[in-house]
């Protein structure tokens, strides 16, 4: 059996898939002409003019293999096992460039990564994992990771975020939120590693009371469960639980640059996906932040007293980016309204009720807790520092030391002294960050003042989680051993803020 190779505009591309779907796929030509319009034309839509897309067939999948062995092959039906592999480019690429050796980094920049279409009708869309850059609209941050493939035998990798559509049957929502995940966080960190639908299947075999294939779907639990045994330590937050605090909760998280799933629902519907990221942040949008209900009441009393003004970074109104397997990837919407995108009516007043954060099993300080002290402790220890009638805006994300030394160590917006001692202190593994900031300073992406905390140390008495913050000149430092803050006075200028999107959480 020899492997085919096609190559065509994205204006023609329609045309090229259908014939496949007849000749490769055995479809009648006006089911497969339904199939091209009602599932592939809106990916297709969203996708740059200039894209060039190349086809390989038949194409081996991993994960769909995975589903065939383990299901479709015990049907009678005639399933087929094999894929088409679909490669994006940036513009046409010729096929002696694909043989020529010093044309390699020029492929890998125009690469934009690729679309798997399986047999399995009429949810075809498979495992797929395409860069933001191949989109019309692309003016967001999300999490990234690099994931390696192959044209033509060349070897070439992709940033983006895995992507599929549930085929039902061995994975419905749930199973492909998870999929997703453990395909992002495998390529991306030592700690994981992708997995395949029969895996998520076998983990969750002992919380199953009943049959699993074919999938019923898994609720909020299973999934959390699911994590725990992919190493996470996965936390879930209730809407019913947190209230007003919800959404900034999910707020944070997602600055963090940590992949969400989030359960939505209505009378009707119960539906899993993934949110990943924001549409980068407008000066209008920090112009129209207003200040919060302070709900702590030493925090309340300090800005009253000092008529200070305090604004929340993850209060802003945006929109944010979710990996939906009903829809193309990357789709924009609010947290208010989070399946605007669905033509059906059915969808349109279904609710976030609850999220999961997938947690590094060793973060131990809960980020409600985390933000309360960092507040507390901000606004006691500097609030001779903050002027009177002053506006402050706070950014409260988590971190690895690994990743914030990395951005400490290469900006060069922040004073040498206070990036010596940034990079001299001892931190664990994860930190809780607080960037303190004001509008002026944040439409110019700086901040002049920062909080760090230990993400290991749930016990927030006696400034335990303290690790060192920064204000107005001031430096203060916790020493453990001795329970005592010592207090520095160096000068330092407004710095560069953090951006988890472009680095680890």
């Amino acid at each position: 059996m020899s492997i085919s190779f096609y190559s065509s505009p994205k204006s023609e591309i329609a045309y090229t898939i259908l014939d496949l779907f007849e000749s490769e796929f055995g479809l009648p030509r006006a089911y497969a002409q339904n199939l091209v319009d009602r599932e592939l034309a809106p990916h297709f839509e969203q996708l740059r003019e200039s894209v060039w897309i190349y086809i390989e067939t038949p194409y081996v999948d991993k994960v769909f293999r995975d589903s065939y062995y383990h299901y479709f092959s015990s049907k009678n039906g005639p399933y087929k096992k094999d894929c088409i592999r679909l490669s994006l480019f940036s513009q046409e690429i010729a096929m002696d460039d694909f043989q020529d050796l010093e044309k390699l980094p020029w492929l890998e920049e125009m690469y934009l990564g690729f679309i798997i279409l399986r047999p399995t009708t009429p949810f075809v869309v498979g495992r797929s994992h395409l860069s933001p850059l191949a989109l019309k609209e692309n003016d967001f941050l999300c999490c990234q990771a690099i994931i390696p493939s192959s044209v033509h035998g060349v070897k070439l990798s992709s940033g983006g975020f895995p992507h599929s559509s549930q085929d039902t049957e061995t994975i419905t929502c749930a199973e492909t939120t998870l999929w997703s995940v453990m395909e992002y966080f495998g390529y991306k960190y030592a700690e994981y590693k992708p997995t395949l639908p029969s895996k998520i299947t076998s983990v969750l075999r002992n919380v199953s009371y009943e049959r699993q294939i074919p999938s019923r779907g898994l609720n909020i639990q299973q999934m959390a469960f699911a994590l725990k045994e992919f190493g996470f330590g996965p936390r879930i937050y209730s809407s019913k639980q947190f209230g007003d605090s919800f959404f900034p909760l999910l707020r944070m998280y997602s600055e963090s640059g940590i992949p969400l799933i989030v359960a939505v629902q209505n009378e009707k519907i119960g539906h899993a996906f993934l949110c990943i990221g924001r549409e980068k942040i407008s000066g209008n949008m920090i112009d129209s932040l207003e200040p919060g209900t302070e709900s702590d009441l030493l925090v309340k009393r300090i800005l009253d007293e000092g008529k200070i003004t305090l604004l929340d970074f993850s209060e802003i109104s945006c929109q944010f980016i979710f990996i939906d397997d009903n829809r193309p990837v990357y789709q924009k919407a609010r947290l208010e309204t989070p399946t605007i995108n669905y033509p059906s009516p059915t969808w349109k007043d279904c609710q976030i009720s609850y999220f999961i954060a997938p947690l590094y099993p060793k973060i131990y300080l809960e980020a409600f807790e985390a933000k309360k002290y960092f507040k507390q402790f901000f606004f006691r220890i500097f609030r001779d520092s903050i002027p009177i009638e002053s506006e402050i805006m706070i950014r409260f994300f988590l971190t690895s030391s690994r990743s914030f030394k990395h951005s400490v160590n290469f900006n060069v917006s922040m004073g040498g002294e206070m990036k010596s001692i940034i990079l001299e202190t001892s931190m664990p593994k994860f930190i809780w960050v607080g960037e303190i900031s004001n509008r002026g300073l944040i439409k110019s992406n700086k901040a002049n003042g920062v909080v760090i905390l230990d993400a290991t140390e749930a016990n927030i008495l006696d400034n335990k989680p303290l690790i060192l913050g920064a204000f107005q000149d001031k430096i203060v430092t916790f020493e453990f051993p001795g329970r005592t803050l010592t207090t520095m006075e160096i000068p330092f200028p407004a710095f560069e803020i953090y951006s988890n999107y472009s680095g680890d959480y």
